[in-house]
């Protein structure tokens, strides 16, 4: 009778080539994901400032809103907001129509330069002022455009796009001055 003898000589080169390739997919599948979730975060902040300017719009258009204007900021965790504020007069103070709305998650960038994440943050607490810093947006009720665009960039001027970015994914937002119309377009990373 024969005896059987032991293999003690380990993996072989084949085995090691199949775990070593499904490592490596389950790994790109996670990066993927991963990248994916953070486009998707970008696109839905986009649309959701695009949201918030058009909201503005209509309540300065609709009759009896007296002054309206449209804050946008981050506060002291990163996170994105936008406030509609109205006043009856020209000396009264600005009230908030529905508080501070999150519109934007922390991985999302925006700014004014393609790639740069300069979104004021608010300072201090309370009811938020351009002293404070944050970026204001305001309609004429005539003509439907902008009355208002205190945007500014890193060296102080005035600009009419900004960027929202996350994951691969760069959304160019455009305000047109005369007519209060406002676009996005994807934008490839150069």
């Amino acid at each position: 009778m024969r005896r059987m003898e032991k293999n003690n000589s380990g993996f072989s080169i084949v085995e090691l080539i199949i775990v070593i390739a499904i490592i490596a997919a389950v790994v790109t599948t996670a990066a993927l994901s991963v990248g994916l979730v953070f486009s998707a975060n970008a696109r839905t902040c986009a649309n959701d400032i695009m949201g918030a300017i058009a909201e503005c719009k209509i309540a300065t258009m609709s009759a009896g809103q007296g002054n309206v204007r449209l804050l946008l900021y981050r506060d002291d965790t990163g996170t994105i907001f936008s406030e509609l504020q109205t006043r009856e007069s020209a000396t009264a103070d600005w009230t908030a129509v529905n508080g501070a709305e999150k519109i934007g998650a922390r991985r999302c960038m925006v700014g004014t330069a393609d790639g740069a994440d300069d979104l004021p943050q608010k300072s201090g607490s309370g009811v938020p002022t351009l002293e404070s810093g944050m970026w204001e947006i305001g309609f004429e009720r005539s003509s439907g455009s902008f009355s208002t665009v205190e945007i500014y960039d890193s060296t102080g001027n005035q600009v009419w796009d900004f960027y929202v970015r996350g994951g691969s994914k760069n959304y160019q937002i455009h305000l047109e001055k005369l007519t209060g119309k406002v676009t996005k377009e994807l934008v490839t990373a150069p």
